[in-house]
């Protein structure tokens, strides 16, 4: 693909975004939505991932992320791995708020789509599905980058997300 191409892209992305996108709720602002829907349903991740992962400086992400909790969508705790860090999970209140939503307005996501014809229409899917794949192997690739270049600089491997309930890193040094 050429930067036209990507340029293009964009450029639609951003006019089928314009028209389809789903405005703030009362009780939940687009940031305060953008973070529930990256906290994973059944694990942790931590305050830095969110706010690097959103382009938030990380003192937003933390106001964001103590509103949440404040009305019992999230709870924060230490990291059992490095008390240092939070670890962010959902609770069911944050689930269930979650299960309904959609960042697009699903009615007139469904008409524009009954407007192309069906080959077009599954064209367009299959094509998406596709670019989504694509890109979730690009992130992965340079995820597995990024940890082979800490390793490389004896950062050991460390990650933005917190690891899974129940796994412990001791934190000593072993002074030999």
């Amino acid at each position: 693909m050429n930067s036209s191409e990507a340029e293009q892209f964009e450029g639609l992305y951003r006019r089928i975004w314009g028209a389809l996108n789903r405005p703030d709720d009362p009780d939940l602002s687009q940031h305060e939505r953008q973070l529930l829907h990256h906290v994973p349903a059944d694990g942790a991740v931590s305050l830095g991932f969110l706010a690097e992962h959103l382009g938030l400086p990380k003192s937003t992400a933390s106001v964001v992320v103590k509103g949440l909790a404040a009305r019992g969508f999230v709870r924060r705790t230490r990291d059992d791995a490095d008390e240092r860090r939070l670890a962010i999970t959902l609770t069911d209140a944050g689930r269930e708020r979650l299960s309904g939503d959609t960042v697009l307005r699903p009615d007139a996501l469904a008409r524009a789509l009954a407007h192309l014809a069906p080959g077009v229409r599954t064209a367009l899917l299959d094509g998406l599905a596709q670019l989504a794949a694509a890109a979730e192997a690009n992130r992965a690739r340079e995820a597995n980058r990024a940890r082979e270049a800490n390793r490389a600089r004896g950062e050991g491997a460390a990650t933005s997300r917190v690891p899974a309930a129940g796994t412990r890193r001791t934190g000593r040094r072993t002074g030999r």
